[in-house]
């Protein structure tokens, strides 16, 4: 039996601390002191959250989503046109300020790969950016960007990526993930079997089918993976 494990990165095996809105807002601050207007920080941050959002889930591409909320929170301008096209490059240049691995990840690849067991990466969100967040953590597996592949978690086809690249039974392909929602109910709605990783202790969502494994730690994943090996063999 061959199991191989797919893996979310944002609060699964990085964070990257805010990077996307850290400099929105620092554009956004610049822009309202050169146009002479007041920037209220607290409102930007809160929508800037709602239309990142937006972007995340196939909704919109970042650089529409950024002019709109520039022209919102810091007036209208050309320079609102500059910035939101140039976003993308100016995110990922400071990507290396901000990337930072979870804690055992790299000691669960290390050991994944000791199995022999196969993994990739399938994330949400827009490239370069998503990519170059695997690169910071010395990721080297195969990396799928829902804005690359054309579909985003939940749906089904941005899990049947992974069943392509494995080339194995839906069920044979762990998908490794912190979202209840996004991770956990779209890979097994896509066949999957679906692993939570509950670092944070947030409560599992009413209605939201359970995963078939919940893990605190990444760390636990090569034990529970060998061990179902184990019983398979057996």
């Amino acid at each position: 039996m061959q199991i191989a494990v797919g893996f979310d990165f944002d609060h699964t095996l990085g964070i990257d601390n805010k990077l996307e809105r850290t400099v929105a807002l620092e554009i956004a601050s610049t822009l309202c002191a050169q146009r002479g207007a007041a920037f209220d920080a607290a409102a930007a941050t809160a929508r800037f959250d709602e239309e990142i959002a937006l972007v995340r889930r196939g909704d919109a591409p970042v650089e529409t989503m950024v002019e709109g909320w520039l022209q919102a929170v810091a007036g209208s301008g050309n320079e609102n046109v500059i910035e939101a096209g140039r976003f993308r490059d100016t995110v990922t240049a400071r990507a290396p300020e901000f990337v930072r691995a979870l804690p055992g990840a790299k000691a669960t690849l290390d050991a994944l790969d000791a199995l022999g067991v196969r993994y990739a990466m399938l994330s949400n969100g827009w490239s370069p950016l998503q990519e170059e967040k695997a690169r910071l953590i010395d990721f080297e597996a195969p990396v799928y960007v829902s804005e690359r592949i054309g579909s985003w978690k939940p749906a089904a086809p941005a899990f049947a990526a992974l069943v392509r690249l494995f080339d194995l039974p839906p069920e044979n392909v762990w998908y490794v993930g912190d979202d209840p929602e996004q991770d956990c109910a779209g890979a097994l709605a896509a066949g999957l079997t679906a692993v939570w990783f509950d670092w944070e202790q947030r409560a599992y969502p009413p209605g939201v089918p359970p995963a078939q494994y919940t893990i605190h730690a990444l760390e636990e994943l090569p034990g529970l993976l060998q061990g179902r090996l184990g019983e398979a063999a057996n």
